[in-house]
């Protein structure tokens, strides 16, 4: 076994669950969605924050769900015209890591 220390402040979890015929973030445009942070904070924040392709956490119904951590935080009801509110909130959560 192997341990290795993660170089992000942040973890970020995208639902990217697919579910044929019923509501999910997958169809809301999760997948469009994780593509767009990951190419911004790789251009923008130096892989501060590391945005992964998650599971369903149960929030399909709230719009497309993130979960963030180490503030253990969902953020819900995410369209894809909320991309620079979305961003904004990022980093003021990385800044407060960062203090």
């Amino acid at each position: 076994m192997k341990e290795e220390s993660l170089q992000s402040k942040m973890e970020v979890f995208v639902c990217n669950h697919k579910r044929e015929g019923e509501e999910c973030c997958f169809d809301k445009g999760s997948k469009e969605l994780t593509d767009q942070l990951r190419k911004w904070t790789k251009e923008e924040l130096n892989k501060e924050i590391v945005f992964y392709r998650g599971g369903c956490m149960g929030k399909c119904s709230e719009g497309i769900a993130i979960a963030s951590y180490p503030q253990k935080k969902f953020i819900l009801d995410i369209k894809l015209n909320d991309f620079d509110e979305l961003k904004k909130g990022l980093r003021e959560a990385l800044n407060e890591l960062k203090t």
